[in-house]
């Protein structure tokens, strides 16, 4: 849903290092339907009637994590022509920090954008999915 790179990016560029541990020392649990405790999506799927996939409150979210995290198709002029303008109510306290640029965080994550999809591509990442960096 894009929580963790929002989350990151934002760290990093207001300063925070990140670092990854060779060893899972916590981790966290997505626990099944089936011991009765209901997921997010679970309860916005009942509460939406739509589905996982097309409810109008999870287009909303995403498209304001996605302006957060500077996807290109979702920058504050196409937002606001596509009328939904609502997505960045108060956005100012949210966005990304002053101490290191959405750029550089580009750089130290070698994740590239693929403008034509509006998506952000991790595949290159192989320092982080072979534990070649401390």
């Amino acid at each position: 849903m894009g929580e963790e790179i929002s989350l990151s990016m934002r760290a990093w560029t207001n300063g925070w290092n990140m670092y990854a541990p060779r060893k899972n020392l916590i981790i966290h649990q997505y626990r099944p339907g089936s011991m009765g405790i209901p997921k997010y999506w679970g309860t916005v799927n009942g509460m939406m009637k739509k589905g996982f996939q097309n409810n109008y409150l999870q287009g909303r979210i995403i498209r304001r994590v996605k302006n957060l995290v500077g996807y290109p198709g979702s920058s504050k002029q196409k937002i606001e022509e596509d009328g939904s303008s609502i997505v960045l109510t108060e956005l100012e306290h949210y966005g990304l920090g002053s101490e290191r640029s959405w750029d550089d965080y580009l750089k130290f994550t070698n994740i590239t954008i693929n403008e034509k999809t509006d998506t952000l591509v991790c595949s290159k990442m192989e320092w982080c999915n072979k534990g070649l960096r401390d």
